[in-house]
């Protein structure tokens, strides 16, 4: 089997940057979209998701499936968000724990209920991630080589 290589990415000198917790927190708030990663029966699992940030933590809605019987089962999970600004890519990651919320008041208080669904089914179950750490980078970007 050939594995494809991706398009070679030029930078310029010491152009990666490592972000801190605030930066990577402010990304995470200007965006809307995250995949989420998780321990399935035969490796690694990524879902995209809609999501929201609730304080130091990542919120997002889910139909019952793979991806809530995983958490359930390993609650380890990474997330992840990328994008790019100006000449600019950068990318920020949670590596923490989710759960199911399950108690009313709790799911109220965060806003989970206003977040939109990326396909048009119920979505209501409520999952919180807990960062235990967050990292990211930020590099400039000059186009293919």
């Amino acid at each position: 089997m050939s594995i494809a290589t991706a398009p070679r990415i030029r930078t310029t000198g010491s152009s990666v940057r490592t972000l801190d917790a605030p930066d990577c927190w402010a990304l995470l708030r200007a965006n809307s979209l995250g995949r989420i990663a998780v321990v399935a029966p035969d490796g690694v699992d990524i879902f995209p998701v809609n999501y929201l940030v609730d304080h130091d933590s990542v919120l997002f809605r889910s139909a019952p499936g793979t991806k809530l019987v995983d958490i359930a089962h390993d609650p380890v999970v990474a997330f992840e968000v990328d994008g790019t600004d100006d000449r600019h890519r950068w990318s920020v990651v949670l590596r923490g724990t989710a759960r199911r919320l399950d108690v009313d008041d709790e799911i109220e208080a965060s806003g989970v209920l206003g977040l939109a669904t990326l396909i048009p089914i119920d979505t209501h179950n409520y999952v919180r991630l807990v960062p235990r750490v967050v990292t990211g980078r930020r590099f400039r970007w000059e186009g293919r080589a």
